[in-house]
């Protein structure tokens, strides 16, 4: 689905939001997209990954955010990057005080690999992001000109001409800010937070994802009871255990699937039991199977 199509049902008063989950969204344009999102309330927003890199701007707000298998307490001008293919997601443990407000940048990856190469990075075999820190916070002379150029491209005009190069233009700005002033006072990164043991079990399903993963095991391991550890992801997550386990594994698959692995490998790799069971749970996540997402890559990657 279309980022615009997915605001149009938005604007549908009978429409759920749980309607859309937020992977199966793709971008409007082949280059550079960029929209405005709030919150006032928890949302429910699965844990997702997508085929391009994200920036998120995040302009008010206090909430946990979690990229790939960490934490990290987001405050207003903060900033996330999140590569293709990691997986992330708002954490609400709590009531929000004010409004969770971000501007979010997508970046293709043909921008993207364009990108890294300039900066003369290897996308390949140094580092899989474009920035060397996903998550830190801006402030002074860099926040004033990142706000501004967000601005303009939050405000080009439907038809003005060249919208897409200008667009390239001003993204490729922000992107050098923040390399050129990394290491300066006003990019600041942000720490994760303090490991705590639902960290300990999302690291331990990580490192097992290809294996048996219950609540049995999971609980034996950490010495704790089978209910304590649901509990602990419903609360902390807003998801079951079962349920992050199958996200993470089909999150994988996908990432498995863009690096050209044999649709038939998928099941062993990412801890089906069997194809069907591994295409059921696909099919039902993303709304296409697992060829009809490879075919779909391909033709991106062309």
């Amino acid at each position: 689905m279309k980022l615009h199509e997915a605001k149009l049902l938005l604007n549908d008063p009978t429409f759920s939001i749980d309607s859309i989950t937020y992977q199966e969204l793709e971008m409007d344009s082949d280059y550079v997209d960029v929209h405005e999102d709030i919150s006032y309330s928890k949302d429910n927003v699965d844990l997702h990954s997508h085929t391009f890199f994200e920036i998120l701007f995040c302009q008010s707000g206090s909430l946990q955010y979690m990229v790939g298998n960490t934490r990290y307490h987001l405050v207003k001008n903060s900033i996330v990057c999140i590569p293709p293919g990691v997986s992330h997601c708002p954490l609400y443990l709590e009531q929000l005080s004010e409004p969770y407000r971000r501007t979010v940048m997508w970046i293709s990856n043909k921008i993207y690999h364009q990108y890294m190469n300039l900066l003369n990075n290897d996308p390949i075999e140094k580092s899989p992001c474009l920035l060397p820190q996903n998550v830190f916070l801006l402030s002074g002379n860099i926040l004033y000109q990142v706000e501004e150029l967000y601005e303009k491209m939050l405000n080009i005009p439907p038809d003005f001409s060249g919208a897409e190069l200008y667009k390239i233009g001003l993204s490729a700005q922000i992107v050098t800010l923040f390399h050129q002033f990394l290491n300066s006072h006003e990019i600041n990164p942000l720490k994760p937070e303090k490991t705590i043991l639902l960290d300990e079990i999302i690291h331990f399903i990580e490192n097992h994802l290809s294996e048996e993963l219950s609540a049995k095991r999971i609980a034996a391991h950490f010495l704790v009871s089978e209910s304590s550890i649901n509990q602990l992801f419903s609360k902390q997550i807003s998801l079951s255990l079962y349920r992050y386990i199958t996200q993470r594994r089909l999150i994988e698959a996908k990432n498995l699937i863009s690096s050209q692995t044999p649709l038939k490998k998928l099941p062993e790799l990412c801890g089906f039991s069997d194809y069907s069971v591994f295409y059921k749970a696909f099919t039902k996540q993303y709304g296409i199977s697992p060829k009809e997402y490879k075919n779909r890559i391909f033709k991106m990657q062309q």
